[in-house]
């Protein structure tokens, strides 16, 4: 039998991706009275520049060599560099086919070890005909990993990650709660308790729910019975497949 995955897209697409490089003296200012018109990243390499944001929230961030700081489009602001020869690497876009995740949406400091660096690869010499997969692939890596960096679990639910991983990953595998317990070097009891508290569902559950998720996936394609699709998402018994997916989608899998 084939086995086919899906995978679902990005919740927005970045279009007109574009670089810019940045060197003012100490005291310049600039300004975006009608709000900036590309979202953007801004990364100090060097020197110290201060940004004023007006509106409801009016504040002030500032920034030095080595920092990063994500400005959305249409964002009122100024800034004023307060050291001598500060230079700027921009990465800007737009977006379509979607939003921005929410903590993306107002002027946002990027607290992410290596952001510098994937700023920096924006701007490695590039010898192409075209250039657009390599800049796509540069933006795409860069906010995936702002996205985990950003998701990371809180530090009373630290422990839980090898547990998560896993199920994330091998969702169709039937693994005993104990044996997930046993990855995050935590009893059972323990284990199911914080499972519960940050996921809000039981660990089995959780992983049910993913595989409904695929399962769901799979029968809309058209390619799969409902019987195959209960085996690839590891339900080896096709009455309760039936019972939890009807449960979760208020119909049996036949009526896809």
């Amino acid at each position: 039998m084939r086995i086919e995955y899906f995978f679902n897209e990005p919740d927005f697409k970045a279009e007109n991706i574009n670089i810019l490089e940045v060197e003012r003296p100490k005291g310049f200012k600039h300004h975006f009275k009608l709000g900036r018109p590309k979202h953007g990243f801004i990364y100090t390499v060097k020197g110290k520049i201060e940004y004023i944001f007006y509106g409801n929230d009016k504040k002030s961030i500032t920034l030095g060599a080595g920092e990063v700081i994500f400005v959305p489009k249409g964002c009122v602001y100024s800034g004023i560099y307060t050291a001598e020869s500060t230079k700027l690497k921009i990465v800007q876009f737009d977006i379509s086919d979607g939003n921005l995740p929410k903590y993306l949406l107002k002027p946002t400091a990027i607290q992410l070890p290596n952001i510098a660096e994937l700023i920096e690869s924006f701007f490695k010499k590039f010898e192409s005909h075209n250039a657009t997969f390599y800049y796509l692939h540069c933006f795409y890596d860069m906010m995936w990993q702002i996205d985990e960096n950003y998701f990371s679990l809180p530090k009373k639910y630290k422990k839980l990650q090898p547990a998560l991983t896993e199920i994330t990953e091998y969702w169709n595998k039937n693994e005993a709660v104990l044996y997930y317990a046993e990855l995050c070097d935590m009893s059972e009891v323990s284990f199911r308790r914080n499972f519960k508290e940050f996921t809000g569902k039981a660990p089995l559950e959780y992983r049910n729910d993913i595989r409904l998720n695929n399962a769901k996936i799979m029968l809309q394609s058209g390619q799969y019975t409902v019987s195959e699709t209960a085996e690839a998402c590891g339900f080896s018994n096709l009455s309760f497949f039936t019972r939890l997916y009807k449960k979760k989608y208020g119909h049996t899998p036949k009526k896809v």
